[in-house]
């Protein structure tokens, strides 16, 4: 994962309400699987199974946010595990047989998802952070983002 997606994926998150982390925990998952195929294809295997472990990491923090006490709760982690063993199964065999299986089924359930947070009028999850803007600069065509409220105290006062 690049720097500019761990900023762009902080940025995310801090601007989420509950439907759209877990949005970004199915993009971090996809990103970091990802990675370890384009290791695996460079021929770095350290490389390969360290992207695996953080997949995985990422993948059962997505797993945590299911409900497994419904239905469709049970159903979804019923497939989030079987994508978690194919996973587990390509990093013992260091080979991403799987992977691109299990990278077509966390796009489908991502639909599914998105649909939920396109109906969530939540608020973010995460209160007193800095506003971000983004905009054109002087410079030629690149984008510069800016926080306002870099004065104020967030912590607390005693």
């Amino acid at each position: 994962m690049t720097k500019e997606q761990i900023k762009e994926f902080t940025l995310r998150t801090s601007n989420s309400n509950h439907s759209g982390l877990i949005l970004v925990l199915f993009d971090v998952v996809n990103v970091y699987i990802s990675d370890s195929i384009s290791a695996y294809n460079d021929g770095d295997i350290d490389a390969y199974t360290k992207s695996i472990r953080l997949a995985k990491k990422a993948h059962n923090e997505l797993m945590s946010c299911i409900n497994p006490r419904d239905e469709l709760g049970r159903r979804v982690l019923s497939i989030f595990r079987f994508i978690y063993g194919k996973m587990a199964s390509s990093e013992a065999k260091r080979r991403p047989d799987e992977l691109d299986r299990c990278k077509g089924m966390l796009d489908n359930l991502r639909v599914g998802f998105e649909k939920l947070h396109s109906i969530d009028t939540d608020g973010p999850v995460m209160k007193n952070t800095h506003q971000v803007y983004a905009g054109l600069t002087y410079g030629k065509g690149t984008l510069s983002e800016s926080t306002l409220g870099d004065t104020y105290n967030r912590g607390f006062k005693a």
